[in-house]
């Protein structure tokens, strides 16, 4: 119950607001970088209750950080841009970089690639703990009209796990709609085919939806409802039944 009045609560402030047009925003979807930006983004995901496998928590104020993530760029010479993150699946960090190929005003495309880094050991056994893996992603993105930006990103992830490798292939949407100069909907979709055939395929799939409030022309918050699917065939894994919901709220900033 707690999850539902908190969702409608959030989708209902929405429509307080007029609606104007040419809104942009740090968090926009089919937003490009300048020459010489610094910019970063953080955030934290907390798990809001029991999922349907009985392996979550049973209330809000039991629950744990699921996921935190850190994300920095810097762009040089207008289409080049550079980043660490962490809050990669299969390691703590990683590093990369993304190519803008177009930029027209309602079509743009990004390449991208990134290298994560599995440099953290257990203290105790001197095990390794994650995976290097590398990915290549391609990212096309624009806006529709006066308030509607879309995006669509397909990633291809190699992940280096002797004795057996495997690849990954995601897949991810997003839209977002401006209801005023300063509010936004923002939605996203995450459909992923891990560990392809090793031995068999998962498929894990999760939807996100939320707001975006731009406090200033260099910063934004974004809290947002997200739902993560049982990840189909993670019966054939180590991976446990994981349909649950979670809460979380993301900060951006440039400087």
């Amino acid at each position: 119950m707690l999850n539902k009045k908190i969702f409608i609560i959030s989708f209902s402030l929405l429509f307080l607001y007029p609606c104007f047009s040419n809104a942009k925003g740090i968090s926009d979807v089919s937003r490009l970088t300048e020459d010489k930006e610094f910019s970063a983004s953080f955030g934290a995901e907390f798990k809001t209750g029991a999922n349907k496998s009985g392996t979550g928590h049973d209330d809000i104020s039991a629950g744990t950080i699921d996921e935190l993530g850190v994300e920095i760029d810097y762009t040089f010479l207008d289409d080049w841009t550079v980043s660490f993150s962490t809050g990669n699946d299969y390691a703590d960090s990683q590093v990369g970089f993304s190519y803008k190929v177009l930029t027209y005003d309602g079509f743009k495309l990004d390449l991208s690639a990134d290298y994560g880094i599995a440099w953290t050991k257990n203290a105790k056994t001197d095990e390794r703990i994650g995976y290097n893996n590398v990915d290549a992603g391609i990212r096309i993105h624009g806006i529709a009209g006066d308030a509607f930006q879309w995006a669509a990103k397909v990633t291809g992830q190699f992940v280096f796990a002797e004795p057996q490798n495997f690849w990954n292939l995601g897949i991810t949407l997003e839209g977002m709609y401006y209801f005023s100069d300063v509010l936004a909907l923002k939605t996203e979709f995450n459909f992923k085919f891990k560990e392809i055939e090793a031995p068999v395929t998962l498929y894990d799939r999760s939807i996100k939806a939320g707001i975006v409030y731009n406090m200033s022309d260099n910063a934004s918050v974004h809290p947002y409802i997200k739902y993560h699917f049982k990840t189909k065939n993670s019966e054939h894994s180590e991976i446990l039944p994981d349909d649950d919901w979670k809460l979380g709220v993301e900060f951006s900033v440039v400087f």
